[in-house]
């Protein structure tokens, strides 16, 4: 039986084409689309729909490349305008320029609290006992009770308190400094984690969707030349 394509006008065999509810729903929305006057009762021979197959896959590649560009020009102005996506400098307050008096109580706060002040500070505090109280049998310059040795203690101890309170308001301050680094470097790992997931989401909506349609679609095709292919078998048997 012959019938007249509805694409090119050719007139074939019914067994040179397919009708057009056979086709896939998407693949009968696209033809719909490339050509008029297309119905339930159309006719479409292979050839035809050989290069509605071609189009019809330049589509889709069109469609996830334009996505795709939408896509990664949205990433590119969020990483223009949100502010938590720029670059971090690590700066904290030990890369300020610092005074004197900083650098100062910086160095005796540190030599203040370790084991070589005390080891010095005590041997100076044996050693003056044992000079007074032995070698100058309590006649030296500071005899037992050490009313010297006292005083030089509490003066050491007078400015020693404000220089360690000095050193830990700026040990504050790079504490601070530190816990907002921090927080930005997290703010800004969370905001790529978000993107990433923009980008996974597109992934699986997108390509994943394509590719399964595009799957389907050669299982339609190889069904339909398996159908002809068994017809063909049955006519070579039926004039044998």
């Amino acid at each position: 039986m012959e019938r007249t394509c509805s694409i090119t006008g050719a007139i074939v065999t019914d067994k040179d084409g397919v009708m057009w509810m056979q086709l896939r729903p998407t693949l009968q929305d696209f033809v719909k689309t490339i050509h008029d006057g297309i119905d339930a009762g159309s006719f479409i021979s292979y050839d035809a729909l050989n290069e509605i197959l071609h189009a019809y896959v330049a589509s889709l590649t069109a469609e996830e490349t334009k996505a795709h560009d939408v896509l990664m020009h949205d990433v590119s102005k969020q990483y223009e305008l949100d502010e938590t996506l720029q670059p971090i400098n690590p700066k904290t307050a030990e890369d300020k320029q610092l005074s004197f008096g900083e650098r100062l109580s910086d160095k005796i706060a540190d030599f203040g609290g370790s084991w070589k002040f005390i080891i010095i500070f005590m041997s100076i505090l044996v050693a003056w006992m044992i000079l007074n109280s032995l070698f100058l049998m309590n006649k030296g310059f500071d005899p037992y009770p050490y009313i010297l040795l006292n005083l030089m203690l509490s003066c050491v101890a007078a400015l020693q308190a404000p220089v360690i309170m000095m050193s830990q308001n700026r040990q504050e301050d790079k504490d601070r400094e530190r816990a907002e680094y921090d927080f930005k470097v997290n703010l800004k790992a969370e905001t790529e984690i978000r993107l990433l997931h923009k980008k996974l989401d597109h992934l699986l909506l997108h390509q994943h969707r394509n590719m399964i349609e595009l799957f389907q679609l050669h299982l339609d095709l190889t069904e339909q030349v398996q159908q002809r292919i068994d017809t063909l078998k049955k006519e070579d048997n039926e004039r044998s």
